[in-house]
C-alpha cells in the first residue's frame, strides 16, 4: 500500500515537473522574442520618413510605432540609402526594409509585411519644356531618372526604357533641372515635398503612370512568431480606422 501511494506521488510530482517546464519553456521563448530587438531600415522619402538631427518623423515613421505599440516587440529605426537597405536585410537576420515595392524577382527573398504604403507614381518634365505623354510608351525616347533600388525604376528598366539610377531620389530634381535627364520618374506625394523643398517647380506631372502597394520586407530567417504579430498588428490598423486617419493627417491618399 505503501509503494502504490509513493508510485501516485510522484507521478503527480512528474506532471507538474513536466507542466512547469512547459510553462518555463514558454516563458522563455516570449521573453527571448520581446528582447530581440528588430533593426528596421529606411530611407529619406518626405514626407513618408525623414531624419532631423537624431529625430525621426512622417508618415511611416508613425505607422511603425504604432504597429509595433500593437505588439510585444521592440525596435530600432535606421536611415540609410534604399539600395543598402535592401541587401543588408537580405543578409542580416533580425532585420527589415521600408518601404519596397513588391516584385516578381525580390518576391521569394523576403518576407512581406504589406501594404504599408499605397503610392502613385508620374513622369514629370522641366517647367520649360512639355513632354507630351498619353501612353507610358509615348516615353520610350526619353532619358529617365529614378534611383537605386526603387522598384519602379526596376520596373521601367525591364520594360526596356532608358533609365538612369541616382543614389537618392533627390538627386534626380537637380538633372531634370539641368537637362541631364528627360523625364524624372517619382511618387507624387514624395516628388511634391522635394519641389516645395528645394524650391524647383516642375507642376504636374505629364502622365501618372503607375500604382502599387509598398510593404515591410523582413529577413526570411525572422521567427514567425515575429512576423505574424507584425501582421496581425497592421491589420488591425486598418480595420480600425488607424491608418485612414494617418494618410488623411499628412494628405496623402489611400
Amino acid at each position: 500500500m505503501y509503494g502504490s501511494s509513493l508510485k501516485r506521488v510522484c507521478k503527480r510530482c512528474r506532471s507538474i515537473i513536466v507542466c512547469a517546464c512547459a510553462v518555463g519553456i514558454v516563458s522563455l521563448v516570449s521573453a527571448s522574442l520581446r528582447a530581440e530587438t528588430i533593426q528596421v531600415l529606411t530611407y529619406e522619402e518626405s514626407p513618408f520618413a525623414v531624419k532631423v538631427g537624431k529625430t525621426h518623423h512622417g508618415l511611416l515613421v508613425d505607422m511603425l510605432k504604432e504597429m509595433f505599440s500593437r505588439t510585444s516587440l521592440e525596435y530600432r529605426l535606421t536611415f540609410i540609402p534604399l539600395k543598402r537597405a535592401i541587401i543588408t536585410t537580405e543578409r542580416m537576420p533580425g532585420h527589415c526594409v521600408l518601404p519596397v515595392a513588391r516584385s516578381q524577382e525580390r518576391e521569394a527573398h523576403f518576407h512581406w509585411i504589406s501594404p504599408v504604403l499605397v503610392s502613385r507614381y508620374g513622369l514629370y518634365s522641366r517647367s520649360n519644356q512639355t513632354i507630351p505623354l498619353t501612353t507610358l510608351s509615348d516615353a520610350r525616347p526619353y532619358k529617365i531618372g529614378s534611383f537605386l533600388g526603387s522598384g519602379i525604376g526596376e520596373y521601367l528598366t525591364e520594360l526596356g526604357f532608358d533609365v538612369e539610377l541616382a543614389s537618392v531620389s533627390a538627386q534626380n530634381l537637380r538633372k531634370l533641372k539641368r537637362a541631364r535627364i528627360e523625364l524624372w520618374a517619382a511618387e507624387l506625394v514624395s516628388a511634391q515635398e522635394q519641389m516645395n523643398k528645394q524650391a524647383i517647380n516642375f507642376g504636374v506631372p505629364e502622365l501618372v503612370f503607375y500604382t502599387s502597394l509598398r510593404a515591410m520586407a523582413c529577413n526570411k530567417e525572422m521567427p514567425f512568431e515575429q512576423t505574424s504579430a507584425l501582421e496581425r498588428a497592421l491589420k488591425s490598423m486598418y480595420r480600425d480606422g488607424y491608418m485612414s486617419k494617418l494618410y488623411l493627417e499628412y494628405g496623402v491618399e489611400m
